[in-house]
């Protein structure tokens, strides 16, 4: 294994809560639920910190403190995140996402899928994302007219119609890999939450 692609997986696996925490604040009604994310961060910090409790207690009262901490820590790590796991290619995404498709599919489907992702190794994330973006800002129909030639918009509609199934794949792994980790994260949360419910009541 290469030393960028280890890097990327350790990444995504550390920073992994910070994604979670990022797709909690965005919306209003899950938005309290963020900082029992980044608490789950800071839990997998401490497991590298070790002896270091300075560092992540610091780490606890800038992050975890105020609005503008939570903010500024998600920004910060789900960062990160994001930039590890476009760094990883369509195998390595694969290798790292294949218990869910195993879970849900089950073992042979879950094998047979491997094809689908081998035929766009060499492929990252990233690149497909890319190109995907590019693709739609092309397509966009409020687009100011004569922005883009009949030419482009025929290459850009090709270019999704190839890539979409396989970015639906990614995107739908993705997004259960955030309802796994989900619950955990606002365990906490709902346990504050409950117990001042329920001393108000």
């Amino acid at each position: 294994m290469v030393e960028g692609t280890s890097k990327n997986l350790e990444n995504l696996a550390l920073y992994q809560y910070a994604n979670v925490a990022g797709r909690l604040a965005s919306s209003k009604e899950t938005v309290p639920f963020a900082k029992g994310a980044l608490e789950r961060l800071a839990s997998d910090f401490e497991k590298i910190l070790g002896e270091n409790k300075e560092l992540l207690d610091g780490f606890k009262a800038g992050a975890l403190a105020s609005p503008e901490g939570i903010a500024g820590t998600i920004n910060i790590y789900n960062g990160k995140y994001q930039k590890a796991l476009d760094g990883l290619d369509f195998n390595e995404f694969y290798d790292v996402r294949a218990g869910i498709l195993k879970s849900i599919l089950g073992e042979k489907k879950a094998e047979e899928a491997k094809a689908v992702f081998e035929k766009y190794n060499g492929q990252t994330i990233g690149s497909i994302r890319k190109k995907m973006e590019q693709a739609e800002y092309i397509l966009n129909p409020e687009a100011p007219e004569g922005m883009f030639d009949e030419e482009k918009k025929k290459a850009a509609k090709k270019t999704k119609e190839k890539l979409e199934p396989i970015y639906k794949l990614f995107t739908l792994l993705e997004q259960r890999n955030y309802e796994e980790l989900k619950n955990g994260a606002t365990k906490s949360t709902y346990k504050e939450l409950l117990t001042e419910a329920l001393e108000k009541a």
